[in-house]
């Protein structure tokens, strides 16, 4: 009797053991954590097409072959960039092409390179290397091979230059060059010309040659075509000069 009670106990215990083991081992493991796939942060376009309105009249427009969104910053990079800029008050319209850009959102200021070419509507024309525009200064910023030229003749060059849209300015800096038609030339290191007053300020080496005349200083003052013209500082005239 003994041993036969001794026997069950040890199947019970057997028995035990066997479902212990068998819960273990059937019980599910954790499951693995769920992958967080995150959105792209950039969205691509094949031609597209942005409007900036202000007062139901457009400003500017900007098209492109593609583009790239920025989700996150909302920046826009163009490929075969065309952008107009619209002055109402001046009947003035500007037309801006490029290889390639980037658009800033935040401040829409606006960066272009390759084959930048930039015209407006009084017939002036800009090429570079590269060019910035700055909205709120509504400030045109070109850098490397630029050469700027007018409906009367007048050609333009520099290291730098800097175009305010409002104001018809242009500030040039480093090897400044302006040719007239009649090929009258100055030469300096920086210059300031006002457009629609038709006025130039020349700082730095100062070289004006004109048929004949030679005139340096280390400032000059003069009128689009040099007619009239003064000079400061270390100022000298010569005439019947033959060399360029």
């Amino acid at each position: 009797m003994i041993t036969r009670e001794k026997l069950l106990a040890a199947m019970v215990i057997i028995f035990f053991v066997c479902v212990v083991v068998w819960a273990v081992r059937t019980t599910p493991s954790e499951p693995p954590p769920i992958q967080k796939v995150e959105p792209p942060t950039v969205i691509e376009y094949e031609g597209n097409t942005i409007v900036q309105e202000e007062d139901g009249l457009i400003i500017w427009e900007l098209t492109c072959s593609k583009m790239k969104i920025d989700s996150i910053t909302q920046n826009v990079e163009l490929d075969d960039v065309t952008w107009k800029f619209y002055q109402h008050d001046k009947e003035k319209v500007w037309e801006l092409n490029a290889a390639k850009g980037i658009f800033y959102k935040k401040d829409e200021n606006m960066h272009v390179e390759g084959d930048v070419v930039l015209t407006n509507s009084d017939d002036a024309k800009l090429v570079s290397d590269n060019l910035d525009w700055f909205a709120l200064q509504k400030l045109l910023v070109a850098e490397g091979n630029i050469v700027v030229t007018t409906a009367d003749g007048k050609r333009l060059s520099g290291d730098k230059i800097n175009w305010f849209a409002e104001e018809e300015k242009i500030m040039a800096v480093g090897n400044v060059d302006v040719t007239n038609s009649d090929g009258a030339k100055l030469l300096s290191d920086e210059l300031n010309w006002l457009m629609e007053e038709e006025k130039i300020t020349a700082t730095g080496n100062v070289r004006i040659a004109k048929d004949d005349m030679r005139a340096f200083g280390d400032f000059a003052y003069a009128d689009n075509n040099f007619k009239h013209f003064g000079l400061m500082g270390n100022a000298k005239i010569l005439k019947g000069v033959k060399d360029n």
